[in-house]
């Protein structure tokens, strides 16, 4: 769906149900029916400890800014206590490490080999940005003429529909532009989206002259500090595919959290997880524990009777139903698509059945704006009560359907427009 003006307290709604964005797009993809499922996971600041060889990747950039000369003169002029020495050697500060060759924390008197400045700007389009965007899709998507353009550059990463605001306690809230300058020069920047309970990590460019810096660590380690620092909770690094080794990398940073799409709660992204991922086209650790729960009876069963015994036929029935119900209608996506049913007939994960929408949501007060901008609610509509809810082409089908995919909140709360 597309998004005119969007919440960031929505949209954090929506990405704690699977969404995430492209530009004003919102998306939800079909875990059960894809090749390559597409798991939100999402980590705690706070307890976020940096591997080895990302500390090394923080250490490397720090030293390249400030310089040897610079670090020499420090250590002179400004020497580290005993204490200090020995907490540095068995702990690593990431929140002051990250900022550590930032031009505002340099120590007085004393010029570093170049001058670091990152700062939160407003997602507002300039040539500046679309400049280093253009060098990076070319050396590194190796983009054409064809490919790379304004619009396009606006489209995808400026004039977010997450509507920009402070919250009670000062945080930002909306789309940013995280920009690192380099001797006044503009070598890279993060699309952030800054939500009242995460930071979530919407694109990242660099320019081709700074690729051996791994500024995909350098980003995501800062990304974590700031939402750390500035009490954001979470940091979401957007979809883990874990049958795409390009996107591993992101279960580097630990301990990440899955979202389960089925009991939207969330799970460790540990080896049981993984293993998981490994064996099953699609992994719902909520799925897999009824599973295994209902495999017990059957053996706890035929444990304590013979193999005709009823409470065996029972305990193996029940296990085989689930099983059943788990092989999703249409197997692939093309089918589904093509099927013509209602996304509540097709079950994909993360949507309301049509009993939950039922219990949940309240059709009659969704609210629709309509030619000339007016809003009203669709018990108003004079063609409502015509069609189903399991009509996708009538009023009440695509209600129906988009409240199932956007969940109650948002499907109380949110306009359709059809102006």
């Amino acid at each position: 769906m597309r998004a005119k003006a969007l919440s960031p307290d929505h949209y954090q709604e929506l990405m704690d149900r699977g969404w995430r964005r492209s530009g004003t797009l919102l998306y939800l993809p079909d875990a059960s029916r894809s090749c390559c499922p597409h798991y939100t996971i999402r980590l705690p600041a706070a307890d976020f400890k940096p591997s080895r060889d990302q500390r090394q990747a923080l250490n490397r950039w720090n030293r390249y800014v400030l310089g040897e000369k610079y670090i020499k003169e420090v250590e002179k002029k400004f020497p580290k206590t005993k204490e200090e020495k020995k907490r540095l050697n068995n702990s690593f500060d990431l929140l002051s490490t990250v900022h550590e060759s930032e031009e505002s924390n340099l120590k007085p008197d004393i010029t570093p080999e170049h001058t670091l400045s990152v700062t939160i700007e407003p997602d507002r389009f300039t040539e500046e940005k679309f400049a280093l965007f253009d060098n990076y899709q070319r050396h590194v998507h190796h983009e054409g003429d064809g490919d790379v353009s304004r619009p396009g550059f606006k489209r995808f990463l400026c004039g977010s529909p997450l509507l920009r605001r402070t919250d009670s306690t000062g945080k930002r809230l909306g789309s940013y532009h995280q920009c690192y300058r380099v001797d006044g020069r503009l070598i890279a920047m993060a699309v952030l989206d800054l939500l009242p309970h995460a930071v979530s990590g919407v694109y990242f460019i660099y320019h081709s002259d700074f690729e051996k810096w791994s500024f995909g660590k350098l980003s995501a380690l800062r990304e974590a500090a700031l939402a750390h620092e500035q009490g954001y909770q979470y940091y979401y690094m957007g979809y883990y595919i874990h049958s795409c080794k390009k996107m591993r990398y992101k279960g580097d940073y630990k301990q990440q959290y899955v979202l389960d799409y089925d009991s939207l709660a969330w799970d460790p992204l540990d080896d049981e997880m993984k293993t998981l991922m490994d064996t099953r086209k699609y992994a719902s650790m909520s799925q897999e524990r009824k599973r295994q729960s209902l495999q017990q009876a059957v053996e706890a069963a035929e444990s304590e009777h013979d193999a005709e015994d009823a409470a065996v036929r029972k305990a193996k029935s029940a296990l085989k139903a689930f099983e059943k119900a788990q092989e999703p209608l249409h197997p692939s996506s093309l089918e589904a698509m093509k099927s013509g049913l209602s996304l509540l007939q097709l079950g994909m994960p993360g949507t309301l059945s049509l009993d939950e929408v039922k219990d949940l949501v309240d059709l009659d007060s969704m609210r629709v704006r309509i030619g000339g901008g007016h809003i009203t609610e669709m018990r108003n509509i004079a063609t409502w009560t015509s069609g189903s809810e399991l009509e996708p082409r009538s009023l009440k089908g695509i209600f129906a359907e988009f409240a199932a995919a956007v969940g109650p909140v948002i499907a109380k709360e949110g306009i359709l427009d059809f102006s």
